[in-house]
């Protein structure tokens, strides 16, 4: 978690140093200007993440709804060559893994799940497909490398508390450190031209597809075995993202400290 906690101390550093020497926070006058500045500011959402198993037996067992919180940093820059082509970077926290519940040969009441933590680095592509006064509806791609640096997997019997099992991710080679992923979906942008400053408001959606089987190099303790069918199947992490994203548009200035020029 410390490791974790540096990185986005880190991530927010360069942002503020990159504020300090190259951009200023300022108001954005019109909707070309808007549409041509640089983004930056933070994001929080809900993401609602299951497994597919290839285990097909296990894999058709319902996925029980869970929800979980998400939240980062983001910065945005247009492509200049490209009319509405935007490229950016996104840091985020993001919980994925599933939750099972079923009847056990149709006797025990049984639920399986995995709940694991995720730092993520995305570069999302973002085409505009148009540029207007209110909101422009924008569609957008992004490669994903996901980095899991805490979680648990659990296998519980409401009826047969005694035979509860949790185990804790790093004590266990069942789960796959990280992943690689891609994020496909579509928004909507808002620019809020206040008294004194610019804001901006995305709204979006995603379905997050995992490329890579996320079982560990090895199968280490029984709940890996019993639950996760570790030796036999690969299990692949999908999911939906909802987002809403505030920031501000910077104004490239070179000619002063921008953190004595907010306005």
């Amino acid at each position: 978690m410390k490791k974790l906690i540096s990185i986005l101390f880190f991530v927010a550093l360069s942002v503020n140093l990159a504020a300090q020497h190259d951009f200023s926070f300022g108001n954005v006058r019109n909707n070309r200007e808007k549409s041509s500045a640089p983004i930056a500011g933070v994001k929080v959402g809900l993401t609602s993440y299951h497994m597919d198993f290839a285990y097909k037996e296990y894999n058709k067992l319902p996925n029980d709804m869970v929800l979980k919180p998400a939240f980062g940093l983001f910065i945005e820059y247009p492509v200049k060559l490209i009319n509405g082509l935007s490229i950016g970077a996104d840091f985020l926290m993001i919980n994925r893994g599933f939750r099972k519940s079923f009847d056990l040969r149709g006797e025990v009441k049984e639920t399986d799940e995995i709940s694991a933590q995720y730092f993520d680095i995305r570069i999302p592509v973002t085409y505009y497909l148009f540029n207007s006064r209110k909101l422009t509806p924008y569609i957008f791609v992004a490669p994903d490398f996901a980095l899991c640096y805490a979680g648990t997997f659990s296998k519980s019997f409401p009826d047969y508390p005694d035979y509860n099992t949790s185990v804790d991710v790093s004590k266990s080679d069942a789960l796959s450190s990280y992943d690689i992923c891609l994020a496909l979906g579509a928004g909507l942008r808002y620019n809020l031209r206040l008294r004194s400053f610019t804001m901006t408001f995305k709204l979006d959606g995603a379905y997050n597809l995992g490329f890579l089987n996320t079982n560990g190099a090895t199968e280490s303790n029984y709940v890996d075995k019993i639950t996760y069918n570790v030796e036999e199947t690969g299990r692949f992490n999908r999911g939906l993202e909802f987002m809403l994203s505030v920031g501000m548009p910077l104004k490239i200035n070179r000619t002063y400290d921008a953190c004595r020029s907010w306005r």
